[in-house]
């Protein structure tokens, strides 16, 4: 009995090994304020009209919109890997970049600060999360860190429908 045991010991400590997989989170650190903020030319209403429009564009959901404070959280339901580090998830096979999968979220929350009467700041932060498959463990979510991809993309698009907001000019009725 015990010869057996003792024969069976590598096997069962081999496949435990097999079945062994662990989750790594990101390490990247967020992206630099001029992948994430710029500054328009426009005043703080055109500006958040800017805003969403953009949004609307993208058919985010918006999930607050508080323009008093000029703050707007907008949602969607993907995106991808380009996009923000899920970490890592290590098996005995080896380790891969773990992928946004169904289930995953975006977050973007835009803040908008008048800078004088004729100039205002945008500034987008993104929160994305997914949830992970680790191989022999529960489904867990985790928060991604964003690489900037997405918050330059949308505040480039910002500023170019910033550079189209015009009011409209008053002309007097005649007579």
């Amino acid at each position: 009995m015990k010869k057996r045991i003792l024969r069976l010991a590598p096997v069962t400590i081999a496949f435990s090994l097999f079945l062994t997989a662990c989750f790594y989170p990101p390490m990247q650190p967020p992206p630099p304020p001029e992948r994430t903020q710029v500054a328009l030319p426009v005043p703080y209403d055109l500006a958040l009209d800017a805003v969403m429009q953009v949004i609307r564009k993208h058919n985010y959901r918006v999930q607050a919109n508080d323009p008093t404070h000029g703050v707007i959280e907008a949602q969607t339901l993907h995106f991808s890997a380009s996009d923000a580090d899920c970490g890592v998830v290590g098996t005995a096979i080896g380790k891969e970049p773990a992928a946004p999968t169904a289930g995953s979220s975006a977050v973007y929350n835009f803040y908008i600060k008048p800078n004088g009467s004729q100039a205002s700041t945008v500034t987008v932060q993104a929160v994305f999360s997914t949830p992970v498959h680790v191989p022999f463990h529960t489904l867990q979510n985790t928060e991604c860190v964003s690489r900037g991809v997405q918050e330059a993309a949308l505040l480039k698009e910002i500023e170019q429908q910033a550079s189209l907001a015009r009011r409209p000019a008053y002309k007097p009725s005649p007579g």
